[in-house]
């Protein structure tokens, strides 16, 4: 193990050698200088949008700084009844805050002072102050983790103050419910849009290049290459699989495709997908009756559940599929065409379904306009080296 990979390569904080700025598409800004102009006008919220693990939180760290943000997650608000005092909590500010009276009672035998305790701010009011004092902002992560009813009732709540120069940035995924944002007519001409794309290869490729400089290890060409195509547009799976490189046993100084294959298998290791996994093979319940097996190429059956799981998780990994290329993928693994598209509709209308019941870690993927979009890459990453 050699342990200066961690000091280098950062998959779960703030990567200080390995930070790579990317410019945003459309513009000749960067997504920093997006970020630093939107929070440099007043009145207006600062929305970011992007798919998952791609270094939303990263940048905002960057630009903001760890020590002006209050982070807060979609999930936090879930049993919070009230917004401003959750916030006030997550800042460190005491919500009782108080003045005191005393009022003395004299008599010939006793003295006593009576100490009458006010409120003199509401919550709402103590967080707008704190915040506008101390040039804190505000980010609520994951927002689409939140009931939509909360949502709506937090945009409202923001719309409020941002006015009175708070500072907050929501982050969420694409393609969720977004609408208490974006479709919310009280807020049209008061959101500033940063919408983050996907990284490409040439820039998760920066990320091995400047920390392999760092550890005076030479790479070639084509194993970076690998590393940025098995991270699938996320920098985090990307200092991942170069941080777990260095905790292999063995000599580090010699890059090999093994050694990337074994890192890749070891990131995996530590993903929590299993159950994912298993309620997304099992399907909707039969009620005892046994699915149609698919005989496939290489010799296993499968059935449609497993089947669909298996040619999402099939080279090049990618986050998005249509109707169309996923029955490309499909009939390239049955022996014959024996599958109707109806039938793979139905079938991630299913889970679609069966996924709205569960938790949020269950919230990898979303059926939408005849396209399956894959919410969380972790999983992509997850079922291609899991053997699902």
């Amino acid at each position: 193990m050699d342990k200066r990979f961690s000091e280098v390569f950062k998959p779960g904080t703030y990567p200080q050698m390995t930070y790579v700025s990317r410019q945003s598409s459309g513009t000749k800004y960067s997504y920093e200088e997006r970020l630093q102009q939107s929070l440099s006008i007043d009145g207006y919220l600062t929305y970011i949008v992007g798919p998952s693990k791609i270094g939303k939180t990263v940048l905002c760290e960057n630009v903001i700084g760890q020590e002006n943000m209050i982070s807060m997650s979609g999930n936090d608000f879930s049993k919070e009844r009230d917004f401003w005092s959750g916030v006030g909590r997550k800042a460190g500010i005491s919500m009782n805050a108080e003045v005191s009276e005393e009022n003395a009672f004299l008599s010939h035998k006793q003295q006593k002072t009576t100490t009458i305790k006010k409120n003199y701010l509401t919550a709402k009011d103590l967080v707008i102050d704190f915040f506008v004092r101390n040039n804190k902002v505000l980010v609520l992560d994951d927002f689409h983790y939140a009931p939509p009813d909360i949502q709506y009732d937090i945009a409202c709540q923001l719309k409020e103050v941002i006015r009175q120069g708070f500072k907050a940035v929501i982050i969420s995924l694409p393609y969720r419910s977004d609408d208490a944002i974006r479709l919310n007519p009280d807020l049209t001409g008061r959101i500033l849009l940063i919408e983050i794309e996907p990284w490409k290869k040439e820039e998760l490729k920066k990320i091995a290049e400047k920390g392999f400089a760092e550890l005076k290890i030479s790479v070639p060409e084509d194993l970076i290459d690998r590393m940025a195509e098995e991270s699938i547009h996320s920098p985090q799976l990307m200092q991942a699989i170069c941080l777990n490189i260095g905790l292999l046993p063995g000599d580090h100084s010699v890059m090999t495709e093994e050694m990337i294959s074994e890192s890749c298998r070891f990131t995996c290791m530590n993903l929590p997908y299993e159950d994912v996994v298993r309620i997304l093979k099992a399907g909707p319940s039969t009620r005892g009756q046994q699915r149609l097996q698919y005989p496939l190429r290489d010799g296993s059956k499968r059935d449609i559940y497993s089947l669909v799981l298996k040619v999402l998780a099939d080279d090049p990994p990618l986050i998005e599929l249509t109707l169309g290329e996923l029955m490309e993928r499909i009939n390239l693994n049955l022996t014959e065409k024996a599958i109707k598209p109806q039938k793979i509709k139905d079938s991630l209308k299913s889970w679609q379904k069966m996924l709205e019941n569960q938790g949020s870690l269950y919230q990898v993927l979303e059926w939408k306009d005849d396209t399956i979009h894959i919410l969380d890459n972790m999983f992509l990453f997850y079922i291609r080296w899991r053997e699902v």
